[in-house]
C-alpha cells in the first residue's frame, strides 16, 4: 500500500512539472513571436536593461573598491577596480539616457563579434580534428560571418532591429526547448520500493 501511494504522488508531481514546463515554454514562445513584430521597441528595451545592469555593476564595483581595507587589497588593484566601475557606470548611464545611440554601438560590436567568431571557428575546424563533421563546423562559421557582414552592411539601420531580433529568436528557442521537455521529456524514474517485511526477513 505504501508503495502504491508513493508512486501515485510521483506521477502527480511529474504531471505538474510537465505542466509548468509547457506553461513557461508557451509564455516564452508568445513573447518571442510578439517581439518579432516590435523589434525596435524590444531593441530599446534590451538596451535599457543592459544599461541598468551596467549601472548596478559599476556601483557595486566602486563601493567595494572604496570600502575594502588596504590590508586586504593593494591600492593599485583597488584603483583599477574603481576605474572599471566608473567605466561601467558611465556606459550604463549612456545606455539608459541615450538608448538609441547605445543600440547602434552594440549592434556594431555584435556584427564584428559574429565575423571574428566565424573566422576563428573556421580556422580552428581546419587546423584541428573535431568530433563533429568538419564541414558542419565550417558551415556554421560561414553563417556566422555572413550574419555579421549583413548586420554591418546595413548599419546604422540594423541598430534598430538586430538586438530585438536576436532577443526574440532567443525567446522562441527557449520556449521551444521548455515546451519540448514538457511534452516529450522522460519522467523521472521512480525508485523501487521494497515490499514490507523483506528487509526484516533478510536480517
Amino acid at each position: 500500500m505504501n508503495g502504491t501511494a508513493t508512486f501515485g504522488t510521483l506521477h502527480a508531481d511529474t504531471g505538474r512539472a510537465r505542466g509548468w514546463f509547457i506553461a513557461v515554454g508557451s509564455l516564452l514562445l508568445v513573447l518571442g513571436i510578439v517581439g518579432l513584430f516590435m523589434v525596435v521597441t524590444l531593441t530599446i528595451a534590451s538596451t535599457l536593461w543592459y544599461g541598468i545592469l551596467l549601472i548596478a555593476a559599476g556601483i557595486a564595483e566602486i563601493v567595494e573598491s572604496l570600502v575594502k581595507p588596504a590590508e586586504v587589497e593593494v591600492w593599485r588593484s583597488r584603483a583599477v577596480r574603481f576605474l572599471a566601475g566608473l567605466l561601467y557606470l558611465v556606459g550604463g548611464l549612456w545606455a539608459v539616457f541615450r538608448p538609441l545611440e547605445a543600440s547602434l554601438a552594440l549592434t556594431l560590436v555584435l556584427g564584428l563579434t559574429l565575423i571574428a567568431s566565424g573566422v576563428a571557428r573556421a580556422i580552428w575546424a581546419i587546423v584541428h580534428e573535431t568530433q563533429m563533421s568538419r564541414a558542419t563546423v565550417i558551415l556554421f562559421a560561414l553563417l556566422s560571418m555572413l550574419l555579421g557582414a549583413a548586420i554591418i552592411a546595413q548599419w546604422p539601420y540594423s541598430g534598430l532591429w538586430a538586438i530585438g531580433l536576436f532577443v526574440s529568436c532567443d525567446l522562441i528557442a527557449a520556449g521551444l526547448s521548455w515546451a519540448w521537455i514538457g511534452l516529450f521529456g522522460k519522467p523521472p524514474v521512480a525508485p523501487a520500493v521494497a515490499p514490507p517485511g523483506i528487509g526484516s526477513a533478510a536480517r
